[in-house]
């Protein structure tokens, strides 16, 4: 395991997302604004792309969705809300908005369109748009189920076996290996709530709580090689939360990305 590079903010990550040509975009907000900020790399070098982006809407805007490198934000209409007005399509390599659409909320994306609709008084009229000039390019009216048969093929061509996430530890665990070793590290200890792990190129990947005091727990992360049972990394990610957390980790390709306290990810790469 090879440290990649390390991202430490004074606000908190809400989102880590990683775009097809892997670029890993962080939006992070200020608790005490409200302020939301977006953030970019190369994940194989870490090189920065851009640093604290904001909208002319610094704080009710999210992101929908990275399609083919565009970024697609959307407003909040309402600060106690949460439902998604407009469209914006941001170009990671330019660094510009390329379209606006203050009309049209956004649905999904497919065969390099933007599906969207506009809400009637009872119904929902949907069209597709170009995703990266937002022309409109067709009209389809309330057609609920024409909709939802082009997203769940869109949903289906969707490919997440790059990805692993954090799977509950149970005791029964097919692989002796795996359970051998969670057991070995949390044996003499207290551990509160479940042990999350998953594994990769015989590497085991896990984190578990132990309790302090009340409402105050250590999260710990460890690696092991489960050919030479070596611990490979271990590494306190959260010294005092207040909660059981969960989704510390995950592993993307070649890449363990690793959640500190709300406000770092840490990039590890494993081949």
């Amino acid at each position: 395991m090879k440290k990649q590079f390390t991202y430490k903010s004074d606000k908190q990550i809400w989102r880590i997302l990683i775009s097809d040509s892997d670029k890993l975009i962080l939006e992070t907000r200020d608790l005490n604004t409200k302020e939301v900020f977006f953030n970019c790399y190369y994940i194989e070098n870490g090189e920065n792309i851009f640093c604290d982006f904001q909208l002319d809407e610094k704080c009710w805007v999210g992101i929908e969705e990275i399609y083919k490198d565009i970024i697609f934000f959307h407003y909040f209409p309402k600060p106690d809300m949460p439902l998604h007005k407009g469209i914006i399509a941001f170009d990671i390599a330019s660094q510009n908005i390329l379209w606006t659409n203050n009309e049209f909320s956004f649905l999904f994306t497919s065969d390099y369109k933007v599906y969207g609709f506009k809400q009637g008084f009872e119904e929902r009229y949907f069209s597709s748009l170009d995703y990266l000039t937002g022309e409109l390019i067709e009209e389809h009216g309330s057609d609920h189920k024409k909709i939802n048969s082009i997203k769940k093929s869109a949903d289906d061509k969707k490919d997440w076996s790059s990805y692993l996430y954090p799977q509950v530890f149970s005791n029964d665990e097919k692989d002796p290996r795996i359970a051998e070793a969670i057991r070995r590290q949390t044996n003499n200890t207290s551990v509160e709530g479940d042990v999350d792990y998953n594994f990769k190129n015989d590497m085991l990947f896990f984190n578990y709580h132990t309790k302090v005091f009340e409402n105050s727990f250590v999260n710990k992360f460890l690696t092991i090689n489960l050919k030479s049972n070596k611990v490979i990394l271990s590494e306190i990610i959260n010294a005092n939360a207040s909660a059981l957390f969960t989704d510390s980790f995950f592993i993307y390709k070649k890449y363990l990305f690793l959640l500190h306290e709300k406000n770092e990810v840490v990039v590890y790469e494993l081949e």
